[in-house]
């Protein structure tokens, strides 16, 4: 295996499924890949929710849909950050990658693009009902990727 993704996204931080990939890498001495997704499909839904209740909207809402995004980019520097010094630590290869867009989307043309033998992602603590009746992206991106995945539950 030459290199391992971690995917990472706005409500996707475990530190444990971090743990996991620096680890992995440093056994197999793989690449490791950090993707951290700016996943527009979060702060949209709280968005399309307040306009249309009537709390925001027109152009202040396109503002502060950008700061929110802007502020998930900081964050996502922060945690790359974070495991940069881990994968030094542990003598680990790695690239880092901050994405805007969604989660499935930037994930799919990352894998492609870096052709990875293996992906660690977060699944997010769900209800089995709530994954049936608004579906998973960690499972449909399972289904349509070619290599081993791991899931990592929080």
């Amino acid at each position: 295996m030459d290199k391992i993704l971690l995917i990472l996204s706005t409500t996707r931080k475990s530190d444990k499924c971090i743990k996991e990939a620096v680890n992995i890498a440093s056994k197999e001495n793989a690449r490791l890949i950090i993707l951290f997704v700016v996943d527009y499909e979060v702060p949209q839904k709280i968005f399309d929710s307040l306009t249309e209740e009537g709390w925001i909207g027109g152009k202040t809402t396109e503002n502060f849909f950008n700061a929110v995004l802007d502020e998930y980019s900081v964050q996502g520097k922060e945690k790359i950050l974070e495991i940069e010094e881990a994968a030094k630590s542990k003598g680990v290869d790695y690239k880092s990658i901050i994405k805007r867009g969604t989660f499935l989307d930037v994930t799919l043309s990352v894998v492609e693009k870096e052709q990875v033998g293996l992906i660690l992602v977060t699944r997010r603590k769900r209800s089995r009902l709530s994954r049936f009746f608004f579906g998973s992206a960690v499972a449909e991106l399972k289904k349509k990727v070619t290599c081993e995945t791991k899931i990592i539950d929080e």
